[in-house]
């Protein structure tokens, strides 16, 4: 189960710089020639915080980005930053003229490149992520579903790296050579004009096959944490153990079920959105080969 106190279990250790500087972050620093924790020591770009709202935005951008990690480590995938090795990861929270008309950027994208994940900083504004999930119609748009799809991005070079695996990839996904920006032009110019395809996760999943893969990693990721935190807390349809496939997908089908119910009982929106095809179960099936070879 993911929380806030997780890497806290040595006292002795000393507390993330973050934490006594901003109070942004909970976590131990565990290397000893370093001030910040790890989720910390990935950070690239942070917000300015002389204006108290940025320190609150990325407060909530700390918070889901330390689930991401967790889960990350938990699942035993590799996980280095940028300064180890010019490959791994890293995390930029900048905004644009939208929000801040004194900065240089006109328009800042949540995305993903060689490892770099840069997050709007806006989408942490409680208003202006409602009016984006309206405008987008993606019914799922978390700053942790964020930060789960772009990092799947990152992993698709770290998973995908034989052509045996590439081969497989294509087969289920399609074809990733495929224009990516001549792609999402078409996505976005027909977007509400095309039903979804049943075998995606999402309807964004189909405007290219790198976009698929990465919904479909995000719900895995969805799915794992969710399961593992029910299992902490004696939920007899939680998981810590994920390795079965077979009954995590069916304890999620459950779970899901279970979830929604509870919020319609509140006069909430469905916290699970989502109707997977068997399709969809297949994908989710060969990311967890990937994660748990046999």
């Amino acid at each position: 189960m993911y929380s806030d106190d997780a890497l806290m279990a040595e006292p002795s250790r000393q507390f993330c710089k973050n934490s006594s500087d901003y109070n942004v972050c909970n976590w131990f620093v565990t290397d000893e020639d370093s001030a910040y924790c790890m989720s910390c020591s990935l950070n690239h770009t942070i917000p300015n915080l002389l204006r108290p709202e940025r320190r609150r935005w990325w407060k909530s951008l700390e918070h889901a980005k330390r689930r991401l990690i967790y889960s990350l480590l938990s699942l035993g995938l590799p996980l280095k930053g940028k300064k180890e090795d010019p490959l791994g990861m890293a995390f930029s929270f900048i905004e644009d003229k939208r929000s801040n008309p004194q900065v240089f950027e006109d328009h800042v994208n949540t995305g993903h490149f060689d490892g770099h994940i840069t997050v709007n900083i806006a989408e942490a504004d409680q208003v202006t992520l409602e009016k984006a999930r309206a405008f987008s119609g993606e019914l799922y748009r978390t700053l942790l579903g964020h930060l789960r799809h772009e990092s799947g991005h990152y992993y698709f070079s770290k998973l995908i790296n034989t052509d045996e695996k590439l081969a497989q990839f294509r087969e289920l996904f399609g074809d990733e050579s495929k224009d990516y920006d001549q792609a999402l032009k078409d996505y976005y110019a027909n977007k509400g004009k095309t039903a979804k395809d049943p075998a995606m996760v999402s309807h964004y999943a189909q405007s290219h096959p790198w976009e698929d893969w990465a919904e479909v990693w995000s719900h895995y990721l969805h799915m794992v944490d969710t399961l593992d935190t029910a299992a902490a807390f004696d939920q007899q349809l939680g998981a810590g153990h994920l390795d079965d496939i077979e009954e995590t997908l069916q304890k999620w089908s459950q779970l899901t079920i279970m979830l929604n119910s509870l919020n319609r009982s509140m006069g909430l929106e469905d916290a699970y959105p989502f109707v997977l095809s068997d399709q969809a179960f297949t994908k989710l099936r060969f990311v967890h080969g990937l994660i748990y070879p046999s």
